[in-house]
């Protein structure tokens, strides 16, 4: 537990309400807020005041580690676009046609392996022919690179799993192509190619839909200097660097927005949300050839042991980018 206490003297002079505000912040120095170190003789040394809460006061282990033994989260601790993508639809075996196909192509075909041993060899019986859903007419008329196709082209999931109500939206971009031995003026004046099918969320709204989660009580809304103590009297303090709400740039930007000026009438508290944008091509299945490019949106102000935690759905998804393929352009050439 981190104990409040102030830097300076008990009983320093009390500021404005909101002093940022004022034309006394101009004539102010900065004040700092110190919390009481800890056995290790770590402390924190936050500008102006100390936090409305500390949301470090909340954190389990559970929060910042899996393991086997806890308990696993309940579908109300899901964000609402999980909830979404559980409830796409009672087929799990779409897209193909039936559970005899999807139990063959994900338990026996798909499995990385070249050799099959003879662990793969009882998931084949017990997990695929003695399956209550699998039916050997299923098969008939069986082709795997046709039941591939169908894997790999399959796009009914998408209305579902881009929901209007999640705030996604589908729009188009195009791209300029330049061909090899063709002159053009300019770039704008080289032929375009459009690209359907480009989902994405506003950050605005993702990071809105991010603060309203239960997740967001961990959240740092006030970045801090990290100290250690010496051991020896008079030398000074080390700082230390761990997390985003720690750096001087959090510290520069936070204090940045607090002395601006508020709305006539806002009393609210201003904070800043550390935004951590990634992206990478991901293969949708161990089998078959479909894939995706993803943007993904962290928020800095959660820690990183909890951002690292699959569990902790801190990964906010922001866009979908479409593949495409050089003969699909060639096809519009």
């Amino acid at each position: 537990m981190v104990v409040l206490i102030p830097a300076h003297d008990p009983d320093p002079p009390l500021l404005p309400s909101d002093p940022l505000d004022s034309h006394l912040a101009e004539e102010l120095p900065p004040r700092t807020f110190n919390t009481q170190p800890d056995h290790y003789g770590v402390y924190r040394s936050y500008n102006h005041s100390f936090p409305t809460y500390d949301p470090d006061s909340i954190v389990s282990v559970d929060d910042i580690a899996d393991s086997p033994a806890f308990a696993q989260p309940s579908d109300a601790s899901h964000p609402p676009w999980w909830r979404s993508l559980q409830s796409i639809s009672d087929n799990f075996f779409t897209p193909f046609l039936n559970a005899t196909v999807y139990r063959l192509i994900k338990f026996w075909f798909g499995n990385e392996s070249n050799q099959k041993s003879v662990a793969e060899l009882d998931r084949l019986v017990n997990e695929v022919i003695l399956a209550p859903d699998f039916d050997k007419t299923d098969l008939e008329g069986f082709r795997a690179a046709k039941e591939l196709d169908r894997l790999d082209s399959y796009q009914g999931g998408l209305q579902a799993a881009f929901s209007e109500s999640d705030g996604w939206k589908e729009t188009s971009v195009k791209i300029h192509l330049p061909a090899d031995g063709v002159a053009h003026p300019s770039e704008a004046s080289a032929p375009e190619f459009e690209i359907p099918g480009l989902f994405y969320r506003k950050p605005l709204e993702v990071i809105k839909s991010a603060l309203r989660e239960v997740s967001a009580e961990k959240f740092h809304i006030t970045p801090f200097t990290m100290l250690q103590k010496s051991m020896e009297p008079d030398a000074p303090p080390e700082r230390i660097y761990s997390e985003i709400y720690n750096s001087d740039a959090m510290i520069e930007e936070h204090d940045k927005v607090r002395s601006q000026s508020h709305a006539s009438g806002c009393n609210l508290e201003t904070v800043i949300v550390a935004v951590m944008l990634w992206s990478d091509s991901t293969h949708l299945a161990s089998f078959g050839t479909a894939s995706i490019w993803p943007i993904y949106m962290y928020l800095g102000n959660l820690s990183k042991y909890a951002r690292g935690k699959p569990t902790s759905f801190a990964a906010h998804h922001l866009a979908y980018i479409p593949k495409v393929s050089p003969g699909t352009m060639r096809e519009h050439d």
